[in-house]
C-alpha cells in the first residue's frame, strides 16, 4: 500500500515554502503538464482530499485541482465538480464577509485549526484547454479555492491559523468540534 507522506510532501518539506512557477501558456496542453494534473487528480481522490496544488507533490508549478464529489470526510457538502487551476489568482470581492473555518491539509496531517477566510472571491486562471477563465466563487467553495491556492504561494494553513488555541489533532476535531463545525456550515451557506 503506498503511504500518504511518500507522495505527498508533508509540513517541513521546502518546497511547500516556495512560491511555485507560472507555467508558460504555450506549455499547459503539454505531455507534463497534462501528466501533473491527472496525477494531482488521482492522489487527491486516493486521500479523499478537497483539493491538491502541485508543490504538495513535488512539482513546483502554479497547478492546483478541487473537487468534492462523494468524498466521505465532506459528505455533508454540497458538491464541487471537478476543477483545473493553472497559474490562478484571488481577488477578495467582499473583505467584510468572512467565515472561521476549521481546516486541515494532507501535507499537515492529524491537525486541524481555525482560519479566517473570505466568502467570495474571485479568481482568474487558465483550464487544462489553455481557455482563461474568471469566476465568482462563494461559500465553503471559496474556502477550498483559498486554501488551495495559498499552497501555490507557499502558504500552508497552519500560517492562518486564528488562533494556536484553535489547533487540534483530527481524532480530537471528530470528537469535540466535527458536529459544531458542520451545523455552522450549513447554517451560513447551506440555508
Amino acid at each position: 500500500m503506498i503511504k500518504k507522506d511518500q507522495i505527498i510532501a508533508q509540513i517541513g518539506h521546502p518546497i511547500l515554502r516556495k512560491k511555485t512557477l507560472e507555467v508558460e501558456t504555450k506549455n499547459i496542453k503539454s505531455e507534463e503538464v497534462i501528466n501533473i494534473t491527472t496525477e494531482l487528480v488521482k492522489i487527491m481522490r486516493m486521500f479523499n482530499g478537497a483539493g491538491l496544488a502541485a508543490n504538495q507533490i513535488f512539482h513546483n508549478l502554479r497547478i492546483c485541482v478541487i473537487e468534492i464529489k462523494n468524498n466521505s470526510r465532506y459528505s455533508f457538502l454540497p458538491n464541487i465538480p471537478l476543477k483545473i487551476l493553472i497559474n490562478p489568482k484571488i481577488f477578495i470581492l467582499n473583505k467584510k464577509n468572512t467565515f472561521n473555518s476549521f481546516e486541515g491539509c494532507l501535507s499537515v496531517p492529524n491537525l486541524r485549526g481555525m482560519v479566517k477566510r473570505y466568502e467570495e472571491i474571485k479568481v482568474d486562471y487558465y483550464n487544462e484547454k489553455a481557455q482563461h477563465k474568471s469566476e465568482i466563487i462563494k461559500g465553503f467553495a471559496a474556502i477550498v479555492y483559498q486554501h488551495e491556492i495559498d499552497h501555490l504561494d507557499g502558504i500552508l494553513f497552519t500560517d492562518r491559523v486564528i488562533n494556536n488555541k484553535s489547533l487540534v489533532t483530527y481524532e480530537n476535531y471528530i470528537k469535540f468540534y466535527e458536529k459544531k463545525y458542520k451545523e455552522s456550515i450549513i447554517k451560513n451557506f447551506y440555508q
